[in-house]
């Protein structure tokens, strides 16, 4: 048999002897002095053994008492398999049932029910109780499960049950490579100092792999930890993969930033922080309680992964779904089962599934809502990002590995057909009444930044749209967006300085030379190209060129776009062959005498005006806009 990892449980009523049993199956006895000397598990207990065949089976031990129902769901969240443990003397009892019913509620994909103490009842009373046991647990979780009657304090048994749990997890070796292969997810339910190693935490990896060196996410701070060391039952390793118990030693990590509760991911886990949820209650926890008005807007109690605490629930009104608001952010993924609890009792009010991690803006819930409406029963494997597709119109290309149908590749997103072809005629028609600047375009549509920058490089490419000052504009022709960074910043200071106009060597803010004033704010590397004799000069005369600045005698650089507002409100309200004095010029311009002179030259020399003696004569008047940035 191909070798595997498999962790599995105990749950049951408080007294039918978990604890025990655990020490008959794997020697280890898993309660601590002051629990012993309560005879009642508190907390989460941890043990393992052998299957006889080379794999190690990690078992965990969870509180029976409905005080403690929360450390219980911390316990299950992970589970190939779980022993539901019920006395034979005693039977069923009300702790029986909630414990089953969290268990579904989690999704925990095997049961195998293990009477307990069958030496204190006869054959007869234990065939009774067998049968009577196998029709509620599927009348009330509607699996079949095996029984397995034993006794952990004479022994009895115990090889058969042992068996039974080997047979149970057969089936785990043809899944075993594939869950290693995700993202790493553990969720941190014990949390210490160890000497000589620092911050320790511990929990079960439920899938993935990790290794000593490697760098991760730890959650819901997201912040970067690295692995120091690893140990699994006890022994330390390089490397680990799931479904193991492991402990994780953390490089430089203050022991007061990780708690229980915390998850241990990958960059790309898809783990996210929320404050806000939206579940799917599952189908068979409903019985008209999602509409009842005492729970709404009520606090609950949720436990998820090995995190617990409160929430204000929220039913959306016709639908499965409801919203759960937290006071602080949670670590939590896509499809992850959590139990809703009623507050300050053991009653599992709904089992759920996450669909959406979270807020989003009350104009788009209803779109939302629709969309999770017609989510598939089973989300194992359901792509999240076929959400974020279909609400939003775009999601990164990264998220899929095989190409949804529909959709044009852009960059690095994918863009739902439809939603391209009315993005684009929105931003054409837009960009008709008015430039805007790609940031403007993105808050008005409510489109993500870099999406909306893909999309305007897009019409560039297709002649549709220009960069022109910073704002994109119909039109072909130069666009800003093209020159390179040397040119794109020289053009900024030149702008900068407005009608003083640039001058290379001149003097700029704070008595500094402007073309060091240029430079310094370059990368090194730019630095020592414009630092080359003639180089910012040649950048000058480029731009000048392209039409993006204009010189004037000095030399003194103006922006285009200044010098032609300049022009057109030097030539307003004139006609052809009238005459223009100096001092008009200076007034309508705001230039002193040292630029209007150069500025009056310019103009001659775009056949704009001619000089008869100390006045210029009007030659010609602009028609239009674009014959004043074609002059």
């Amino acid at each position: 048999m191909t070798p595997y990892r498999a962790v599995i449980g105990l749950a049951g009523h408080v007294d039918h002897g978990k604890t025990l049993l655990i020490k008959a199956l794997t020697g280890i006895t898993t309660a601590r002095a002051h629990e012993q000397a309560i005879g009642m598990t508190q907390d989460l207990g941890f043990a393992h053994f052998d299957d006889g065949q080379g794999n190690t089976i990690g078992v965990i031990d969870v509180p029976g008492h409905e005080r403690y129902i929360r450390n219980m769901v911390a316990g299950l969240w992970s589970l190939d398999l779980v022993l539901l443990v019920i006395a034979a003397d005693e039977g069923w009892m009300p702790m029986t049932g909630d414990h089953l019913r969290l268990l579904k509620a989690m999704g925990v994909p095997r049961l195998l029910v293990c009477i307990n103490k069958c030496d204190l009842v006869s054959p007869d009373e234990l065939l009774l109780l067998e049968e009577s046991l196998l029709e509620r647990v599927m009348d009330e979780s509607g699996m079949v499960p095996d029984i397995v009657s034993v006794s952990a304090k004479t022994g009895e048994n115990m090889a058969a049950l042992h068996a039974a749990i080997v047979r149970q997890l057969a089936e785990l070796p043809a899944s075993h490579a594939a869950r290693e292969q995700g993202a790493p997810r553990l969720y941190v339910d014990r949390v210490f100092t160890a000497n000589g190693t620092g911050t320790v935490l511990t929990g079960t990896l439920q899938q993935g792999r990790l290794k000593v060196g490697d760098k991760l996410r730890l959650y819901p701070a997201d912040r970067e930890v690295q692995i120091r060391s690893l140990q699994a039952y006890h022994q330390s390793v390089d490397e680990i993969g799931a479904v193991c118990r492991v402990a994780v030693g953390l490089k430089k990590v203050p022991h007061k930033e990780v708690a229980r509760g915390h998850c241990l991911t990958s960059t790309v886990g898809q783990c996210e922080a929320a404050t806000h949820l939206i579940v799917r209650l599952n189908a068979e926890s409903l019985s008209g309680k999602v509409l009842r008005p005492s729970l709404h807007n009520k606090e609950v109690e949720v436990a998820l992964g090995s995190w617990h605490g409160r929430a204000r629930f929220v039913p959306i009104k016709d639908t499965q779904l409801a919203r759960l608001i937290f006071t602080s952010p949670i670590p939590c993924f896509f499809g992850q089962p959590l139990a809703i609890i009623r507050h300050g009792s053991s009653e599992l009010l709904h089992g759920a599934r996450i669909v959406w991690c979270g807020d989003i803006q009350p104009a788009r819930r209803k779109a939302l809502h629709a969309l999770l409406g017609e989510l598939p029963e089973k989300l194992e494997h359901y792509n999240p990002a076929t959400l974020q597709l279909g609400l939003n119109g775009y999601v990164l290309a990264s998220r899929f590995d095989q190409q949804p149908e529909q959709v044009t590749p852009l960059g690095e997103w994918l863009l739902d057909n439809c939603w391209l072809a009315q993005s684009r005629d929105q931003l054409l028609a837009t960009l008709a009444n008015e430039p805007l600047s790609a940031a403007e375009l993105a808050t008005r549509f409510g489109i993500a930044l870099p999406v909306t920058q893909a999309l305007l490089q897009q019409l560039k490419s297709e002649l549709l749209i220009r960069l022109h000052h910073d704002k994109w504009q119909p039109g072909s022709g130069e666009s800003e967006d093209d020159l390179g960074e040397e040119a794109q910043l020289v053009l900024k200071v030149v702008r900068d300085q407005g009608k003083e106009g640039y001058e290379p060597g001149k003097l700029g803010p704070g008595g500094v030379a402007l073309d060091p004033f240029i430079t310094r704010k370059l990368p090194a590397a730019l630095q020592q190209g414009l630092q080359q004799k003639g180089a910012l000069q040649k950048q000058l005369r480029n731009l000048a060129r392209l039409k993006y600045l204009v010189q004037l005698d000095g030399p003194i650089y103006y922006d285009a776009a200044l010098y032609n507002q300049m022009v057109a409100a030097v030539l307003a309200g004139q006609q052809v062959g009238d005459l223009i004095d100096m001092a008009s010029f200076k007034e309508i311009t705001g230039l002193s005498r040292k630029y209007a002179i150069p500025f009056c030259l310019r103009m001659e020399m775009d056949g704009w005006v001619r000089r008869e003696e100390n006045e210029r004569r009007v030659l010609r008047l602009p028609q239009t806009q674009d014959e004043m940035e074609s002059a």
